[in-house]
């Protein structure tokens, strides 16, 4: 059976479905036509003197001022300071077009900007055709009364954001806590955050295009799973369809494989739904990534129209149930997946815009952040609140990778205006949104906010704000309409059945209760200065958000400063760290590790392997604490300038020692080693589906005097349960030597399966600056192979976390970070593009030996 939304009344219609006919023996013709406007524009200041410069579309301001040669690179140095009169001016825009006759006789004619940021009032030869406010939303203007055969004008004028907040916010008659910009619906990263810089940016920032019909339009298409078994899936297609006369058509769905419907539809005037129920015999399942194959089925819609007329589609769907477990129990609340039907640990980070001018992300860096995901072991990424939603092909590669989303809706540590009109801007902004994105398989569930709950409960908004108590029952009035009112229920209605969270956390770090209720953003280690050690004991139910800042590497260091710069904290790298205490944190962990780093590039080792190691005590807590928590998200992925932060790769894609520390810790089973009071714990934790046999040894190894390594467990036969986390043996401190000999006392444990795979880990038992390091001489052979180099390293001494990089290039190493012992010759490749004789002369090798013989 077919059924039948109307829009109009919503009255339920049933059809007898027919056999699909022959609707036209001549070629089909294009059902909407989509002329793109991207080429031909040029910019200007809002002044009379102003000079017209070539524009590039999609782009934002700052980036054709730079195109242009008309400002430095916003990067380097401290241009950010002296770049800021950007966003306070107004910009014109405008391109001419040429518009035939026959286009004209179209039915009708939509001037469609799928991104314009923010506050726009666009022009048609001379007339105003509308205006914008919400960078979030497709904005669509029916046109065809003011084109003209031959040349048209468009003209959009960008209004400041910054002038119209202050405008705003000035008239409002009460503060709303978290800053003047939460009146916009821009990306509040523009404005500047701890990590990003402060670029408060104007543009056409996606594709636009005119958009030419006449009886049909196909607006949208949105698949539901509706059951799944072993031979067949039942699959629904509610599709969208705007008609201007009642007419029949033909929809056809299939794939390179098969075709799984094929039959006529009645089309009726005006915006319809209609019900496509058809079915897939032996479903392959969509998996995340280390479960198994994230299988896609790209399907095909078709449309014909009897008049002839064609429309086709294709989306990128995958076969599984999700479900998010939220509910209370008898120790607080959990949060955790459940993929077909398995709980499943998430492990990946929190994921910000790749860029501070969105436009500049070209689909290759789409690929290169989330191949880091799926080679750093991650199953999921949240696309953090105060970015922007992403491309489709982000959610695109997400869903090939096997990559689950958290997707939070775009608001972040503020409370909003509790007025009206934002609040349905909102919700038109919700419904665009959740529409692009719901048929991806990558989307796991939605999240309201980041810290908006907990600030206003935690952060003393009221107080710092003077914020009266009338005033302040309206602010959480309206926090309340928009997360707990309009966008849950714009989920409900248009993504049915998919988790929504109000926001990450529900209760803030400082409480009990984050710990056992929901997900957690622990933030005690880093903004409180709690030693690493806190991460033992703090263990929540999922953990959403925790880090701990390192440098970047010294060759993006030198996009921004030159070499005869390199200071520890010249004025360029303090303008490259947001943080208010950024270098005294860095600078206090590692006074807790004995490091006392003298050179800046001593500082950038030293800095990475602190941040490894304090990010990886906490993903191993989490991780041995098991079904108890589920989650592990740290802060950050990526980077979108070149700056000293939280993340794992910089803004060039440079691997972090956290990096390379996460990819051997987020693998499908985890060999965990823990110093923790008087003992040496070995634990095995497993996401894998089934048993898993092998043998378990352990050395205590010593570095001064290579004879006295001993075994502390051999030859242990060990099963690993399924989805399950484990203490294999507790080791007393004492029978691993005394005090003074730990300090050259390493623990290495592996675990071997019967299948062959290998997982290791190790731990120090004392201060990273207080282990006894001989000088190292490191050989090193280098050979050029196809993409890039294999090296081979050899060692005299035991030198641990050796880094290769390069100075001025920017290249991925296989391994990094790595311990190198005497007879344990280390081999990898690196990536690069350079020549043998560059990339010799570039290549550095730093470990923790040259610091201990620095100092």
């Amino acid at each position: 059976m077919e059924r039948i939304y109307s829009k109009e009344n919503m009255k339920l219609i049933s059809l007898a479905f027919l056999v699909a006919l022959s609707l036209c023996s001549c070629s089909p013709k294009e059902m909407v036509r989509k002329v793109s406007l991207a080429d031909g524009w040029k910019f200007r200041a809002d002044q009379e003197s102003a000079i017209w410069h070539r524009a590039i579309v999609p782009g934002t301001v700052h980036t054709d001022l730079l195109r242009n040669g008309l400002i430095p690179d916003p990067f380097y140095g401290c241009n950010e300071r002296d770049l800021q009169w950007i966003g306070e001016k107004n910009w014109i825009y405008t391109k001419t077009f040429t518009v035939n006759s026959d286009t004209l006789e179209s039915s009708n004619i939509n001037l469609v900007f799928e991104g314009l940021d923010t506050y726009a009032r666009v022009r048609l030869n001379g007339k105003e055709l509308g205006s914008t406010n919400n960078m979030f939303l497709k904005w669509e203007f029916n046109c065809k009364e003011l084109l003209k055969p031959g040349e048209n004008v468009v003209e959009i004028l960008f209004e400041s954001a910054l002038n119209r907040f202050l405008s705003d916010s000035a008239s409002y008659g009460y503060p709303v806590p978290g800053g003047r910009w939460v009146f916009a619906r821009k990306a509040a990263y523009h404005f500047g955050w701890d990590w990003g810089p402060r670029f408060i940016t104007a543009g056409i920032t996606a594709p636009l295009y005119l958009e030419i019909w006449d009886d049909a339009r196909p607006k949208d298409i949105q698949l539901i799973t509706k059951s799944i078994e072993e031979d067949r899936a039942q699959i629904t297609a509610l599709f969208e369809i705007e008609c201007t006369s009642a007419q029949r058509a033909t929809i056809t769905v299939s794939d390179r494989d098969a075709t799984y419907y094929s039959g006529e539809l009645n089309l009726t005037p005006g915006v319809t739904l209609y019900e496509i129920p058809f079915k897939i015999d032996n479903p392959r399942l969509w998996w995340s990534n280390g479960l198994g194959e994230p299988h896609i089925y790209e399907l095909q819609f078709e449309l014909k129209t009897e008049s002839g007329k064609s429309w086709s589609r294709h989306i990128t769907y995958g076969i599984r149930t999700i479900e998010v477990v939220n509910r209370e129990d008898s120790i607080g609340k959990p949060l955790y997946v459940k993929l077909n039907g398995v709980p499943v640990y998430m492990k990946g980070a929190n994921y910000i815009p790749q860029h501070s001018f969105i436009t500049e992300v070209a689909d290759n860096h789409y690929r290169e952040v989330i191949s880091t995901a799926v080679k750093s072991n991650m199953n999921m990424i949240r696309v953090w609140g105060g970015g922007v939603y992403e491309k489709e092909i982000f959610y695109e590669l997400c869903s090939r990778s096997g990559i689950l989303v958290w997707q939070d809706f775009m608001f972040a540590c503020a409370m909003y205006p509790p007025d009206d009109n934002f609040a349905q801007s909102v919700k038109r902004e919700a419904q665009y949104q959740i529409k692009r994105l719901r048929n991806y398989p990558a989307l796991a569930m939605w999240c309201g906010n980041n810290e908006s709950d907990e600030g206003w409960h935690n952060w003393q908004w009221q107080k710092s704000h003077k914020i009266d108590s009338a005033d302040a029952a309206k602010l959480w009035s309206g926090y309340l309409r928009i997360f707990h009112d309009i966008l849950p229920g714009a989920v409900n209605e248009l993504d049915p059945g998919r988790f929504y969270l109000p926001s990450s956390p529900m209760v803030g770090w400082g409480r009990e209760a984050s710990m056992t209720h929901s997900s957690s953003h622990y933030w005690g280690v880093w903004w409180g200065l709690e030693p690493f050690e806190k991460y033992l004991e703090k263990v929540p139910r999922f953990m959403s958000e925790f880090g701990v800042q390192s440098m970047p590497a010294i060759s993006t260091i030198r996009e921004f400063q030159p070499a005869n710069a390199d200071t520890l904290f010249s004025n360029e790298l303090r303008s490259h760290q947001k943080h208010p205490t950024g270098y005294q944190n860095i600078g206090a962990y590692l006074a807790m590790e004995n490091l006392y780093p003298k050179t800046l590039e001593s500082y950038i080792h030293l800095s990475q392997i602190v941040q490894a190691k304090g990010v990886g005590m906490a993903i191993e807590a989490q991780r041995r604490s098991k079904p108890y928590c589920m989650g592990t998200l740290y802060w950050q992925l990526n980077d979108c300038w070149p700056v000293t932060s939280w993340s794992g790769t910089d803004v060039n894609n440079n691997w972090k020692a956290l990096q390379y520390s996460v990819r051997n810790l987020y693998r499908d089973i985890l060999l965990s080693v823990i110093i923790e009071r008087d003992s040496c714990n070995i634990h095995l934790v497993s996401d894998r589906l089934t048993d898993t046999k092998g043998v378990l040894t352990a050395n205590l190894g010593n570095f001064q005097n290579l004879n006295k390594e001993r075994n502390i467990l051999t030859d242990n036969n060990f099963t690993i349960k399924a989805n399950s986390s484990v203490k294999v043996i507790s080791i007393p401190l004492s029978s691993l030597g005394t005090i003074p000999e730990r300090g050259s006392s390493i623990i290495e444990a592996s675990f071997k399966t019967s299948g062959g795979n290998l997982y290791t880990n190790s731990k120090f038992l004392t201060k990273l600056g207080s282990l006894n390091l001989n000088k190292a001489d490191i050989k090193m052979e280098v050979t050029k192979v196809k993409g890039g180099f294999k090296i081979v390293l050899n060692s005299d001494q035991f030198s641990p976390f050796v880094q290769l990089y390069l100075r001025e290039s920017h290249a991925w190493f296989e391994d990094n970070f790595f311990h190198l012992w005497p007879g344990r010759p280390m081999k990898l490749f690196c990536r690069s593009d350079l020549d043998y004789k560059s990339f010799i002369k570039q290549l550095k090798i730093y470990n923790l030996n040259l610091y201990n013989n620095e100092n």
